[in-house]
């Protein structure tokens, strides 16, 4: 409503006066922190591009001229894995772990649950549990830093 009574309309509400009461950070104008579209498509092309350029050489080329020229040899991968544990850490994990899957089984296939069947399950778990807890490192080597890196 107006202030003479009568009804409103899109018109009249005077499109101006809005403008000028919007704060100034949302204003659209010369702002040098904002960029164009051209300068946006820009950025995006040059990301999407590649910044390195690919070898031409196959990669037995590449070892046959480093072999050729620096008398470069390939080392072998060092193996990883359980082979490489210490047995009795492996035998703390299987212990542990073969525990859990031996009491699941009793406690499925066997009702009521044979009291010499869960004292073995228990022994077994609790045996392997100590082993791993022997197995944690005593101290920190100095490449660790102050264990704040992820």
């Amino acid at each position: 409503m107006n202030d003479d009574g009568t009804a409103s309309t899109p018109d009249d509400e005077g499109r101006e006066d809005w403008r000028g009461e919007v704060p100034d950070p949302e204003r659209i104008g010369h702002d040098r922190s904002r960029i164009s579209d051209e300068e946006w498509d820009d950025l995006v092309r040059q990301i999407a591009e590649p910044s390195a350029t690919t070898g031409d050489m196959p990669a037995e080329d590449v070892r046959d001229a480093l072999e050729d020229t620096e008398h470069w040899e390939r080392e072998p991968a060092e193996p990883i894995g359980w082979r490489t544990a210490s047995p009795t850490l492996v035998l703390s994990w299987a212990a542990a772990l073969g525990a859990v899957v031996l009491l699941l089984i009793g406690v499925i296939f066997f009702r009521p649950l044979p009291g010499w069947y869960l004292l073995i399950g228990l022994a077994v778990g609790i045996g392997g549990a100590v082993g791993l807890f022997f197995h944690l490192p005593s101290h920190r080597s100095a490449d660790d830093g102050d264990g704040s890196s992820v």
